[in-house]
Formats: structure tokens, C-alpha cells, sequence
């Protein structure tokens, strides 16, 4: 009995020894720099989102410098995104989720820069977009933009990140809508709209609060067309890019504000941070239609 006692006591002991060498080899600094393996809490950001003591991310520092494979999770606790770095730099394979587990990108970093193929998914797991780049991050190829019932929107070839020869741009029911030539530069010259399915808003106008809704931003066609800031869009639907023509706006358009569509937000290394929907003028919150 009493031997058994004993056994028992040695191993809670171990078990609380153990609990003890498992906390300590986390978030340490050496010489005034983080080092080892590090878990980042919602109260050590002070970011309002989590609850103190929720997971953030996590992952391997070397004196400061991120290395391996860094996790980031949503407040709820679900996967965000999986990057690799080396030496403090995102390189190599990385992989963003949306909150209910599906993927939303995947491709490769090199450099700070894309590098490789990149895909990025709608929610429901259809592809949003896929592309190539070269080693200085240019889109290298074709690129090609979905709609969310997998029907190509949007289909051109690219040379260090500029259009070449001709591009296509169809309605979701597979109609052609736009025709688009690059010259050697790279500047393009368009078709203009053809066979428009998609009607213009109607009875909008009057209820409108414009202070809620998002100003067309982005550039409405690939090439150095006009910016589509302000009133440049007419009213109904229309897509817009960024500079690294990635979808920037997506939905019904009126007074050259976005009524009802989404709003993608991207970090500063590019990745897609969250996407602002809105409905009849109105902020509905983030995720996706």
C-alpha cells in the first residue's frame, strides 16, 4: 500500500515536472530576443478580436527571426494560414483557409515575392483564380478569373507581369462580353461591352446612404486603362483589380459606389485578409456572399 502511495506521488510529481518543462521551453528570449518555439495570444497583441488567451499564431523563432512553418488562427480557433520563412522571410509553400476549413489560397513565396503557381478558391471550394509567377513575382502565362458557378470570367496571357495578344472576358453564362488586345507594351485596347446580360440596379438611387457605401477603387480592366475611382463605372455589375490584378471589387455598382457585391482586403504581403460584403448599400459584415 505504501509503495503504491509512493508510486503515485512520484508520478504526479513527473506529470507536474513535465507540465513545467513544456512551459518553460516556450516563449523565451535569449539575449533580449525571442527564440524557440513561441505561441502568440490575443492579450500579448492586445487585439480585441480574441480573447486573451486565445492562440494568435505559432511558430519557431531564431534569434527574432521567424523560421518554419508559422500557423495564424481565426478568434474561433479554426486554422488561418499555414507560411513557411526562412530566416524572418515568408518562403516556400503557404496555404490561407477560410473559416469553415476550405482553402482560400495556396501557392509560393521567394523572396517577399510570388513565385510559382497560385490558386485562390471562392468559399464554396470553386477557384476564384489561378496564375503563374516568374522568379521576380510578374505573372508569367495564362491567368485565368473564375465566377463561383466555375465558369471562366476572365482569360489572358501575360509576360512579366504585362497582357500579351489577346484577352476574353465572358459573362457567367459563358458569353463573350469584352474582347481585349495588348500591343507590345503591353497597353491595351478594348472591345467594349458586348451582349450585357447582367441589368443595372434598379429603384436604387433613392434609398441609397452613400456614407456606407465603399467608392469604386481599382482598375476596371487589365492594362493601364482609367482608374475606376469615383464615378468612373457606370451603374450594374463590374469586377476591379489592383495593381497586382488581384479582384479588388465585385458586384453591382451604383453613383460609382459598390451597392451590393464584396470588398477584398489583402495584407501587406499580398495575401487576402478578409472580404467586406455589402448589400444594398449597407456594410453586412465579412466573409463572403
Amino acid at each position: 500500500m505504501i509503495r503504491l502511495l509512493l508510486s503515485l506521488i512520484f508520478s504526479i510529481h513527473l506529470v507536474f515536472d513535465l507540465h513545467a518543462q513544456v512551459f518553460d521551453s516556450i516563449n523565451q528570449t535569449v539575449n533580449g530576443s525571442r527564440h524557440g518555439y513561441w505561441v502568440i495570444t490575443g492579450g500579448m497583441i492586445k487585439d480585441k478580436n480574441y480573447v486573451p488567451v486565445a492562440k494568435v499564431e505559432e511558430g519557431k523563432f531564431n534569434y527574432g527571426r521567424r523560421i518554419g512553418e508559422w500557423n495564424k488562427y481565426y478568434p474561433s480557433g479554426k486554422i488561418k494560414s499555414k507560411i513557411r520563412y526562412i530566416n524572418g522571410t515568408p518562403k516556400g509553400d503557404f496555404v490561407t483557409y477560410f473559416e469553415n476549413g476550405q482553402i482560400e489560397e495556396k501557392g509560393s513565396w521567394n523572396a517577399k515575392v510570388y513565385n510559382g503557381k497560385f490558386i485562390r478558391y471562392y468559399e464554396n471550394g470553386e477557384i476564384a483564380q489561378q496564375k503563374s509567377f516568374n522568379d521576380k513575382g510578374k505573372t508569367e502565362g495564362e491567368v485565368i478569373y473564375y465566377y463561383p458557378n466555375g465558369k471562366a470570367e476572365l482569360v489572358f496571357e501575360t509576360a512579366n507581369g504585362l497582357g500579351r495578344g489577346k484577352a476574353i472576358r465572358y459573362w457567367p453564362n459563358g458569353d463573350i462580353k469584352e474582347k481585349i488586345t495588348f500591343n507590345e507594351k503591353g497597353e491595351s485596347t478594348t472591345s467594349g461591352t458586348i451582349s450585357r446580360v447582367n441589368p443595372a440596379v434598379k429603384n436604387a438611387r433613392a434609398i441609397i446612404e452613400k456614407k456606407e457605401s465603399v467608392i469604386a477603387q481599382g482598375e476596371l480592366n487589365i492594362g493601364p486603362l482609367p482608374s475606376a475611382k469615383g464615378k468612373f463605372l457606370n451603374d450594374g455589375y463590374h469586377k476591379t483589380y489592383n495593381e497586382n490584378k488581384d479582384i479588388l471589387m465585385d458586384g453591382e455598382f451604383l453613383d460609382g459606389k459598390l451597392w451590393t457585391g464584396k470588398h477584398y482586403i489583402y495584407d501587406e504581403n499580398g495575401l487576402i485578409e478578409r472580404i467586406d460584403v455589402y448589400k444594398e448599400g449597407k456594410f453586412e459584415g465579412n466573409g463572403v456572399l
